[in-house]
């Protein structure tokens, strides 16, 4: 993962973080919820989606590391079709499509 570009993305949201950018970083978007980001060199995760802003923040950050979001009860968010071909086996078949904006990953992920 380009830690960078994750540095880059998340920096200007950023109320606390380990100094490399390792672990949890907890960042605040322009609405006032607040988020903690788990990140390591393989992935980012959340363990809760608070409403608003916070899914323009992933929306961006997803489509620039060409990554997909993997909620827990749901399928597999994919940028672009295309991006099925890289899941596992398993998770191809419910994955979907969803055109990288917050609020379409907003109603994808909240059932709306």
């Amino acid at each position: 993962m380009d830690m960078d570009l994750v540095r880059k993305i998340l920096g200007p949201y950023v109320v606390a973080a380990d100094e490399d950018f390792q672990g949890g970083v907890l960042i605040r978007a322009a609405d006032g919820h607040d988020v903690e980001v788990d990140i390591n060199e393989a992935c980012l995760a959340v363990s809760r989606f608070p409403p608003g802003l916070f899914f323009d923040i992933l929306a961006e950050l997803v489509d620039r590391l060409g990554a997909s979001v993997t909620p827990t009860d749901r399928p597999v968010i994919l940028r672009k079709e295309e991006d099925r071909a890289h899941l596992p086996v398993e998770a191809r078949q419910g994955a979907v499509a969803v055109g990288m904006t917050g609020r379409a990953i907003e109603s994808f992920v909240c059932g709306s």
